[in-house]
């Protein structure tokens, strides 16, 4: 059996270019030189899984001398699962088995959020997607000189937002808190390029579905826009 040092791995790169395979010296090079960082998604070939960098026990020691950003819905859940049952809640994956939906999972960091926590804040970069898995979300802007607290929606366990920010590369456009306790499944744009390069086959279903879900949402607006015009133009 070999040892940790004699194992090779893969780096998912911010270029979205997957290097390697490499000895474990050479990745904890990389880490001193910054080229890899904690949040960098690594291939461990004896489990055939990606995981980030920082949750590798060789190359922790070597992120503690750098401040962790604190996650904006509190710290990962440490040791907890996310489990099968929390995202059949979801239609987007309806049709996967259970191995591939903690395949999933496994490409996600597991927040959790209390009260009035902010999860998301007004203007932070659109970099990832939320799948709330329980509790319930207030979207709120702050109007005026005021600053008056309004409500736009809520959204409970079942539900997921930020998937068009995401695509769109743009920021958010609103305050996201908890408004009772929350568990949260947290996937970047990075996480959902690797999935696609490293299991396409899972990742097809999965962007479809979320695809369908936005070309719904869309279709809805355009139909409440429409009301909304006709109605003024019939009173008119």
């Amino acid at each position: 059996m070999s040892s940790a040092a004699e194992e090779t791995f893969k780096v998912w790169a911010e270029d979205n270019m997957v290097y390697g395979p490499i000895d474990l010296p050479t990745l904890i090079r990389w880490v001193q030189e910054n080229r890899v960082l904690a949040e960098t998604w690594v291939h461990l070939p004896a489990e055939d899984r990606w995981e980030q960098a920082r949750a590798l026990a060789p190359l922790r020691p070597y992120f503690t001398s750098a401040p962790a950003a604190a996650p904006a819905a509190g710290a990962p859940a440490g040791s907890d699962q996310v489990s099968s049952p929390e995202l059949r809640q979801f239609d987007v994956f309806s049709g996967l088995a259970d191995h591939e939906l903690e395949q999933f999972a496994s490409f996600g960091e597991l927040q959790a959020a209390e009260p009035p926590a902010l999860v998301l804040r007004q203007g932070d970069p659109c970099d990832a997607i939320y799948f709330i898995l329980a509790g319930t979300l207030r979207v709120r802007l702050l109007i005026g000189v005021n600053r008056e607290d309004t409500t736009l929606c809520r959204i409970s366990a079942g539900e997921f937002f930020g998937e068009v920010g995401m695509f769109q590369q743009s920021t958010r456009t609103a305050d996201v808190m908890a408004e009772t306790p929350a568990r949260l499944l947290r996937v970047t744009a990075n996480a959902f390029q690797l999935l696609a390069k490293e299991t396409p086959h899972l990742a097809a279903p999965i962007l479809f579905a979320i695809a369908r879900t936005m070309a719904r949402r869309i279709a809805e607006d355009n139909q409440r826009f429409y009301r909304e015009a006709t109605s003024q133009f019939l009173w008119r």
